[in-house]
């Protein structure tokens, strides 16, 4: 055995104890620590990666150890993870997809186009397109009046000689008196109201002998729009001690045995009762009150004026047309009735300077005192202060001294020409709409004047041109740019012939 060397069992326990030594000093040290490590980030999958051609170099390729687990096995210190990954870090190639998978809004398929405006129109969600969304300033108030105003005609301005005029005044002059010819109850119509009276007539004197049935108001003195309305009222003793609400109802019930309508409605608890209906024949609107002599009296005081003051009925008829079509010739809605318009006319052509001197005639100037009227009821007169009275030829009052400044300080106040002590204009109470669209009414008129004064001028001086092969009266007409009639209207007129 040679001596030179150690033996190898020597060898062999020096290799045990230097193993054991090496075990207790790797155990002694540290282990890793939860969270992230110093080294630097890698991605979850690595990959081999060939060499890429021209290239003497190839991509070094991880130990074991710093390799991340699998996509099924977790990670931690058992499997030789040198950090746990907190998982809340999406992997960049797939963080942008997302992203852009986010703005992107899915596709909408052909057969579901549509259903969620649909659905948010059953739900009540959306945008609503609200009942007043319309434009306040042009004076209507709903939209059968913004109906009829787009489809309104001018068939009056075909019997207008429009070559013959020589100046603005008398081009209207002429359109007004058309206009007045064309809206006049007819004879054929005024002969059918007449056959209507004398049937509701005969049913009332049937049921109540002792009644006896007047007309008043617009149907009286021939005041009346196409489509307006017929006055009656009843009077009768036998009435006049009984309830109110039942003699209204037995007279109702009394018009429909008759056939003379086939619908009462009763107003019982107005200051003045009436019934209201709409005639089988012919399809008025009639209204009927009770033992009510004022409006009888009133109908005779109109009648005298209107024999008095010739140009009087064209102006009450152009002022009843133009508020009618504006819904502001009720008193109930707080416009004017039709024995108010025509004292305001009256009071007009009273107190009209150049009228009351003489120096016009006012039969023959229908067209400027038509704008004069809009004029003075919409710009000048002192509603606060001032009240009318058509009494002695025709007077302004203080509203201060009469003791009607209290309770009507911005409106309208007219003495009733058979009662003085009575207001007949102290229901409008939306007087100061009127006086906004008299005011507009004059305005519009004016500019329509000083353009058809430029087209006169310009026939007279050898200047205008026609373009056209035939000429369209309406466009020199003045009164349609405030006034029209609806097809209603001109069927009403052409039924009444017809049923004769």
């Amino acid at each position: 055995m040679p001596l030179d060397g150690p033996s190898n069992t020597q060898a062999d326990s020096d290799d045990k104890v230097n193993g054991k030594r090496k075990d207790r000093e790797r155990d002694a040290k540290p282990g890793p620590v939860a969270g992230p490590s110093t080294l630097p980030a890698r991605p979850s999958k690595t990959k081999k990666r060939s060499k890429s051609k021209g290239s003497g170099t190839a991509t070094p390729v991880l130990p074991d150890t710093l390799k991340a687990p699998t996509v099924n096995e977790e990670a931690s210190f058992e499997n030789g993870g040198e950090f746990i990954t907190l998982g809340f870090e999406a992997e960049p190639e797939f963080e942008d997809d997302r992203r852009k998978e986010d703005k992107e809004e899915p596709r909408a398929r052909e057969w579901d186009k549509g259903k969620g405006r649909a659905r948010d129109r059953d739900s009540g969600g959306g945008r609503k397109r609200k009942v007043d969304e319309h434009d306040r300033d042009d004076w209507y108030s709903n939209k059968k009046e913004r109906t009829d105003a787009a489809s309104r005609k001018a068939p009056w301005t075909a019997d207008v000689d429009w070559e013959g005029s020589a100046n603005v005044a008398e081009l209207l002059h002429r359109e007004v008196e058309a206009f007045v010819n064309y809206i006049s109850p007819t004879l054929e119509e005024d002969e059918v109201r007449s056959l209507v009276v004398e049937m509701i007539s005969q049913a009332v004197t049937r049921k109540f002998p002792d009644a006896k049935v007047l007309a008043f108001g617009s149907y009286e003195t021939k005041l009346y729009l196409p489509l307006g309305d017929i006055d009656l009222v009843v009077l009768s003793q036998s009435m006049a001690y009984s309830d109110r609400v039942t003699v209204l109802h037995a007279l109702a019930n009394t018009l429909k045995r008759a056939g003379i309508t086939d619908k009462v409605t009763i107003i019982a608890k107005a200051k003045v009762p009436i019934i209201k209906f709409v005639t089988t024949h012919g399809r008025f609107p009639v209204d009927i009150s009770i033992n009510q002599a004022n409006g009888v009296e009133a109908g005779k005081v109109v009648t005298g004026f209107l024999a008095e003051l010739p140009a009087l009925r064209a102006l009450v008829l152009v002022a009843k047309a133009f508020l009618s079509q504006r819904s502001m010739n009720e008193v109930f809605s707080g416009g004017l009735g039709s024995y108010s318009i025509v004292c305001l006319a009256i009071s007009f052509l009273q107190m009209h300077p150049k009228v009351r001197r003489g120096e016009i005639d006012p039969a023959r100037n229908l067209g400027v005192l038509v704008m004069e009227f809009f004029e003075l009821y919409g710009y000048y007169f002192n509603y606060h202060e001032v009240g009318i009275s058509l009494r002695d030829g025709g007077t302004y009052f203080s509203k201060a001294q009469r003791g009607w400044m209290d309770y009507k300080q911005s409106l309208l106040s007219i003495e009733d020409p058979a009662d003085p002590t009575n207001d007949i204009s102290k229901g409008s109470y939306n007087i100061a709409r009127v006086r906004q669209t008299f005011a507009g009414a004059h305005g519009i008129m004016t500019a329509a004047a000083y353009m058809q004064a430029s087209v006169l001028y310009s026939r007279r001086s050898g200047r205008h041109v026609n373009l056209r092969s035939h000429a369209d009266p309406s466009e020199m007409s003045i009164l349609s740019s405030v006034l029209g009639v609806t097809q209603e209207v001109c069927d009403c007129q052409r039924s009444m012939t017809a049923y004769i």
